[in-house]
């Protein structure tokens, strides 16, 4: 134990075979990933995040929809328009699939809500003579 201690007060302590090879596949490991920033997420490493614009095909994979559903729809979804370009942004992607969100527990609350909606008196106040 204090050699241990010695060696690693000297500045170069010892590393064994087990050390070793638990290094050689950290670095390895870093490699594949593409180095320590993209562990930690400091970089993007597909292509299409790099882009702040996408087309209907790549908009229809991402959404897994067929392209026509969207040129179909377009005129009620969130998307850019350069000219006569459409394209779509990530926040388009997500506020479309938001859209299109299904809770079947919550229709039966809705239901509820709007027949009681129906039965609240009005606010307009009525001429009495």
């Amino acid at each position: 134990m204090m050699s241990a201690v010695a060696s690693a007060n000297a500045g170069t302590p010892a590393l064994g075979p087990n050390e070793l090879q638990g290094l050689a596949a950290v670095m390895s490991l870093l490699a594949q990933a593409g180095g320590i920033d993209a562990l930690l997420g400091n970089r993007q490493s597909e292509h299409r995040d790099k882009r702040l614009h996408i087309g209907y095909s790549e908009a229809a994979e991402r959404l897994n929809i067929p392209e026509k559903w969207l040129r179909e729809r377009i005129s009620t979804l969130p998307h850019r328009k350069f000219g006569k370009f459409v394209q779509f942004t990530e926040e388009d992607l997500r506020a479309i699939s938001d859209m299109h969100f299904v809770n079947p527990g919550m229709t039966a609350e809705r239901e509820h809500e709007s027949a009681l909606m129906t039965l609240q008196p009005s606010k307009r106040s009525r001429k009495r003579f």
